[in-house]
């Protein structure tokens, strides 16, 4: 998590409660939250961005066992006898609420304009119009 943020992450929030399902089926739910700096990927400049995520997760102690998840829980696989890093499991949840390309909202980046946006609609094949007024060039000389 530290190579992609700008600073190490000061204070992170945490709410979690295990229980178990009918069945014993074993879950994990809760919320996780915190603030990191990052550098925006418009204009460069760093700034703070809110992560949140919340934490729904079926304790499995294998693949096979993919069957018995519950539904809107993602697997946790722990097999018996292992343990589970409490501060990896919350960086993987923090790390999947990073947006690809974190940036600055509308309006408060100092990049002058977003380029999708200077040329107001985009056309990405225009290039291939001048190929069908001239015709397919056959290759061959004549």
């Amino acid at each position: 998590m530290n190579a992609l943020v700008e600073a190490g992450v000061a204070e992170v929030e945490i709410t979690l409660a295990g229980q178990l399902l009918a069945g014993g089926r074993p879950v994990l739910s809760g919320h996780v939250a915190c603030t990191v700096t990052v550098r925006c990927q418009r204009c460069l400049a760093p700034f703070e961005l809110r992560l949140e995520a919340p934490i729904r997760l079926g304790v499995l102690a294998d693949e096979a066992d993919l069957a018995r998840l519950p539904k809107g829980h993602e697997p946790l696989i722990c097999p018996a006898g292992a343990t589970v890093s409490l501060a990896e499991l919350i960086e993987d949840e923090l790390l999947l609420a990073l947006p690809d390309y974190p940036h600055h909202a509308e309006g408060m980046c100092s990049a002058s304009t977003v380029p999708a946006q200077e040329t107001g609609k985009r056309q990405p094949f225009a290039a291939l119009a001048s190929l069908r007024k001239n015709g397919p060039q056959s290759g061959q000389d004549d």
